[in-house]
């Protein structure tokens, strides 16, 4: 046999063996993991029966930059992965115009636990809203936030997790000015993809400050990353990912990723493997999505990979975990139990 004809052949051996593991590994299945996740959806209706004692929420303005648009101006943009080709091309000049710097008020809410008390120190959960949303998506006077209210309180009341603080921002920063241009959010958010790789600037540089300033966390402590969490679903999963995991690891320790991924997995691996964090631990990942979802193929790609590309990173039931909803979509009846699994396991690893 010529060196030619052996190269060959043991490349083609070589590819079948990794076609077979990754054939192997595509039927996945969880192990039992030691905390009582929900997996079946719709939850039983006493996840979010009413209880003897309120969290309240409460409304924080601030002033932050529109990063997205200002990454757009300058001519250095990044855009998330997707699997949507029909959303709208970016028009730099609609856009921007000759403005360079966009500047904005905003607001975000922030749920206090029942007995709130400047004298302790809380946690602090972070969860985003997907496509369309906004603020009020998890906690605000609407029906999903009236129904994760209740989730919270009764969780916090009946001790399956300590009293923390959820605080709610919003990833969409668009000036007054430019509200005309983002109308259709399916297929005419020019920034869709865009807008999860620059969140982090703002809540870096704006969102942590302030919360920190108004309540009373572990902010400013040695460890304050292992008392902060960042959930999202959909395109807030995508920003989880790709804008917080990726540029904020220094500042969280826990993440929940709900319905979708989209994100380029050799940069977030590279990422994670920097100088700057390689050294800093996830504490806990995780991820849950429907079988019904449309998101469930892309995010179940990334899962894969991350188990075996990144196995010093991520270990199925030790630091991670993977609920998959038999019949589940691309809706609130998983992310709100979504939201309860995550809750059982930050901040207790």
């Amino acid at each position: 046999m010529n060196k030619k004809l052996f190269s060959a052949l043991s490349l083609l051996l070589i590819a079948a063996l990794l076609l077979g593991g990754a054939a192997a590994f595509a039927d996945y299945t969880a192990p039992e993991y030691e905390w009582p996740f929900i997996k079946k959806v719709p939850m039983k209706p006493k996840y979010t029966e009413d209880v003897e004692h309120h969290g309240t929420v409460e409304t924080l303005r601030y002033t932050t930059h529109a990063y997205a648009i200002e990454a757009v101006a300058a001519g250095d943009v990044l855009s998330a992965e997707d699997d949507n080709p029909d959303i709208m091309p970016l028009d730099k000049d609609a856009l921007c115009g000759d403005q360079t710097e966009f500047v904005m008020e905003k607001e975000l809410l922030v749920y206090l636990p029942y007995g709130y008390d400047p004298a302790e120190k809380y946690n602090v959960v972070y969860a985003l809203h997907g496509t369309e949303g906004d603020e009020t998506y998890w906690i605000g006077d609407c029906a999903t936030g009236s129904s994760t209210r209740k989730l919270l309180d009764r969780m916090i009341d009946k001790g399956e997790c300590a009293p923390f603080i959820l605080v709610t921002p919003n990833y969409y920063s668009i000036p007054a000015d430019k509200a005309e241009l983002f109308t259709d959010w399916y297929t005419g958010d020019m920034l869709a993809n865009i807008w999860p790789m620059y969140f982090w600037q703002e809540l870096r540089n704006d969102i942590i400050p302030l919360v920190e300033s108004t309540y009373s966390t572990y902010g400013g402590e040695a460890d304050a990353r292992d008392h902060r969490a960042f959930c999202g679903l959909s395109r807030g999963s995508m920003t989880t990912i790709n804008s917080v995991m990726m540029h904020c690891l220094d500042q969280f320790a826990y993440f929940g990723a709900f319905s979708g991924a989209w994100c380029d997995f050799d940069a977030f691996k590279a990422a994670l493997e920097s100088d700057e964090y390689k050294d800093l631990d996830v504490k806990f990942w995780y991820n849950g999505n429907g079988t019904a979802d449309f998101s469930l193929e892309n995010h179940e790609a990334f899962r894969d990979r991350c188990l075996t590309e990144m196995p010093d990173r991520f270990v199925d039931g030790e630091n991670f975990a993977w609920i998959s909803f038999k019949g589940g979509a691309h809706a609130y009846n998983c992310w709100l139990p979504d939201l309860y699994n995550s809750l059982l396991v930050f901040f207790t690893k």
